[in-house]
């Protein structure tokens, strides 16, 4: 669905607070931004159509614009909260960079965010003294 059809399926979406996750992720070679929506929980991924360049009056280059019926908007999943979305995507700056199919790192954390809360956090060890 485009961007306004999601945004009118559920009038929460368009007034509440966004926590956005990057716009950097990549699937298929497309360029994906992933937000959190926090009336309504849901984590999507909006892509925009891979587009031209166009040259401005003295010579730099940038990118055509793109409408809002041209960008995608696909739900990934419901995560209840900001904390547990947080937990959940603990370490997203690492895996948007890490390279051309970015996004499925996100669609599997998601789809296991129950177990991904669950972990404790890693714990430094320790050495203990000789006794």
């Amino acid at each position: 669905m485009d961007l306004e059809q999601f945004y009118d399926a559920d009038p929460r979406r368009r007034h509440s607070e966004e926590l956005e996750f990057g716009s950097d992720w990549y699937e298929g070679g497309e360029r994906t931004e992933v937000s959190w929506i926090a009336a309504t929980g849901e984590l999507y991924a909006m892509r925009a159509p891979l587009g031209g360049l166009v040259s401005d009056v003295i010579g730099d280059m940038g990118a055509t614009p793109v409408s809002d019926e041209q960008l995608t908007v696909e739900l990934l999943g419901t995560v209840s909260d900001r904390p547990t979305v947080e937990a959940v995507m603990s370490g997203w700056e690492n895996e948007m960079a890490s390279g051309e199919n970015s996004l499925s790192w996100v669609r599997d954390r998601v789809a296991h965010a129950d177990t991904e809360v669950a972990d404790p956090p890693a714990r430094p060890s320790r050495d203990l003294p000789a006794g």
